[in-house]
């Protein structure tokens, strides 16, 4: 059983919600600090009597299920296994009913309770995570510790192993070794975002350096856009630092339509309100757009990509379409006072020499998703500086 299934194991602390009634919040208050510390077992008594005194409160669920799977690797007896694994699986279920989507709770709604709690390790680095992985729930961090490390040096292209290195140096106090180790995990994939978002996590729980944090959640972002968890890192720093993320607002025409008995047929679709110049000046030119798209959808798409099966929305039309829009804005020189917000936008971020990082982190689809990987490849630092200049508005030192 990996750290993911155990419980919920994040280096950010999360604050409890605001909860009615004294013992309830003295109750809570100390069930989140144990919780928080990594003393699931610690916490489970509370988190029992929290939850058969409010039944329908999502929160104390999530931290059961956690708390029950902890206990499990902390007995040897199978029954007993067994029926925390029951238990377990029942208040993630519970939790899961009450509107939790978080992907490990969904996992334990999953668990087969009959399944064994550890897989046999096939390598001395499995053993070694599996040792790390029980010492860690047992709150021993230091004998976790050598165990994770062990494991790295078994297996030195084992993410979880200098990942969790870190982040079990972070919880015995030690920034400077938590910053190596979640190094070393993202020298090994540079495309995962867990290192970049537990690193971050750890540089806000020392509360020295809001820039630095903010850079690595960015760098979060950067490598998995569009994977939920790789922004709650930088959403968290934008509530404390009282920052505000909004990405430039750039409403397009919706796509044309094909008729699927007839591929050719293609119709455009677009609102007249929208390119109304009175209404809208600088309206006009998102007939472009549509225009440029409808092409693609006839014979361009095979054009730009001839080795391609099927058409698919791809960043090479995206940023040609939008292109010809601005084109249009500039040929017919439309003020920008009174100019559609769209357009302003558009040209802002194209200004910037940043139009494809809006279309690929704001703009994108499941076809134009497809084009991320090599884009990052090749440009990481601008992706980086997109989201710092043009998503991230106030906080401390954060860009303007």
């Amino acid at each position: 059983m990996r750290r993911w299934i155990v419980g919920l194991c994040l280096c950010v602390a999360v604050a409890c919600p605001v909860w009615v009634g004294q013992a309830q919040s003295n109750q809570a208050a100390r069930a989140n600090e144990l919780f928080l510390a990594g003393r699931q077992v610690d916490a489970l008594p509370l988190y029992e009597d929290l939850v058969k005194s409010y039944p329908n409160e999502m929160l104390y669920q999530e931290r059961l299920a956690g708390c029950l799977g902890a206990a499990a690797t902390q007995t040897s007896d199978p029954a007993q296994v067994k029926a925390l694994r029951i238990r377990q699986r029942d208040a993630a279920r519970r939790a899961v009913q009450l509107g939790d989507k978080a992907n490990v709770i969904q996992d334990m709604a999953d668990i087969d309770p009959d399944a064994p709690l550890f897989a046999t390790p096939e390598s001395s680095a499995e053993m070694s995570m599996e040792e790390a992985e029980k010492a860690f729930q047992a709150g021993d961090y230091q004998t976790a510790m050598a165990q994770y490390i062990a494991a790295a040096r078994a297996d030195p292209k084992l993410y979880e192993a200098p990942l969790f290195a870190g982040d079990t140096a972070y919880r015995q106090g030690d920034l400077p070794t938590a910053a190596h180790w979640f190094a070393r995990a993202i020298a090994i994939d540079s495309n995962r975002e867990t290192a970049y978002r537990y690193w971050g996590d750890a540089i806000v729980g020392y509360g020295n350096d809001p820039e630095a944090a903010k850079n690595k959640f960015i760098d979060a972002i950067v490598a998995e856009p569009y994977n939920k968890y790789s922004w709650q890192g930088l959403q968290q720093w934008a509530v404390k630092q009282k920052a505000v993320l909004m990405s430039p607002k750039i409403d397009r025409p919706s796509a044309p339509a094909v008729d699927p008995k007839n591929p050719k047929n293609i119709t455009i679709n677009i609102d007249p309100d929208t390119i109304d110049e009175k209404k809208h000046p600088g309206g006009a030119a998102w007939m472009g757009y549509s225009v440029c798209r409808a092409n693609y959808r006839g014979d361009q798409f095979a054009k730009a990509f001839p080795n391609a099966k099927e058409y698919r929305h791809s960043l090479k039309e995206e940023d040609e379409c939008l292109t010809d829009v601005l084109a249009i804005v500039r040929e017919t020189k439309t003020k920008t006072e009174g100019m559609d917000e769209s357009l302003r936008n558009l040209l802002e971020v194209s200004d910037a020499g940043m139009l494809d990082c809006w279309i690929l982190i704001n703009g994108a689809d499941q076809g134009i998703a497809q084009d991320y990987s090599a884009y990052r490849d090749a440009h990481r630092p601008l992706l980086h500086d997109y989201i710092a200049r043009l998503v991230v508005h106030g906080g401390v030192n954060a860009a303007q």
